[in-house]
């Protein structure tokens, strides 16, 4: 079996996705390095069982990502699209072949991941549900579905952890890392929502939050000042 992953460049979501196919012993395609590896990469493409996006942040890279899915695979081959900063439905939306996009949601960290979050688009057809698990099945991921939305479960409400962490970095009520402490004590979190936001990546938490915002329009989803000043200088240890 043979799956296409694109993502943003250095992306640990597609990183971690194409190294769990991968680990399964399946052939994993990824973005060409250089134009010389374009023919190779297109030829790949059009004999694929799958094609995964996983952008997050650049939302004019992943129209592009997800255009070039639904152009160049065979027609029943499923696009599965992260849902991490917009729905199914919406990235679904405009293409020539809406009804094999499913969405789905992972976070790092991968090892002993057994699920994926999956979401059915307001395009998706039936028979693109069957697909989509025998895809992930075959990574030894198990299909969860849920409600399609953007952030689905698990990045909205570690998303709005880390940002609640950040507020309480900005209001002074602990260090980063006493909040981090309090947390993984307090709730046996393996670690703490300010170390998970930078595992995760602030632009992706970021991401999700504001994607949240747009959707539900309610004031509890907008981004810690701290967060996004963050984003904007590149990261790094609050």
């Amino acid at each position: 079996m043979k799956i296409v992953v694109l993502g943003e460049p250095s992306s640990a979501l597609a990183t971690g996705v194409a190294g769990r196919f991968a680990a399964s012993g399946l052939e994993v395609v990824g973005s060409p390095d250089t134009s010389d590896d374009a023919d190779r990469f297109e030829d790949a493409v059009r004999t694929a069982d799958a094609g995964i996006d996983c952008s997050v942040v650049n939302r004019g890279l992943k129209a592009r990502h997800v255009a070039l899915l639904d152009r160049m695979l065979p027609a029943t081959a499923p696009i599965l699209t992260c849902c991490h900063a917009a729905s199914a439905t919406m990235v679904a939306a405009g293409l020539d072949h809406p009804d094999r996009v499913t969405g789905f949601a992972l976070l790092p960290p991968w090892d002993g991941r057994a699920t994926v979050e999956c979401a059915r688009a307001l395009q998706t057809g039936e028979p693109a549900v069957p697909v989509a698990e025998a895809i992930w099945r075959s990574a030894g991921l198990e299909p969860v579905w849920v409600a399609d939305s953007a952030g689905l479960v698990l990045p909205r409400i570690v998303a709005c952890l880390a940002n609640e962490a950040f507020f309480a970095v900005i209001d002074r009520t602990a260090s980063a890392d006493d909040i981090d402490r309090a947390m993984m004590l307090g709730t046996r979190y393996p670690r703490g929502p300010l170390a998970w936001a930078h595992v995760i990546g602030l632009d992706q938490v970021l991401a999700t939050l504001d994607a949240l915002a747009v959707e539900h329009g309610e004031d509890r989803y907008r981004a810690a000042p701290l967060l996004r000043r963050m984003v904007a200088a590149g990261g790094g240890r609050t």
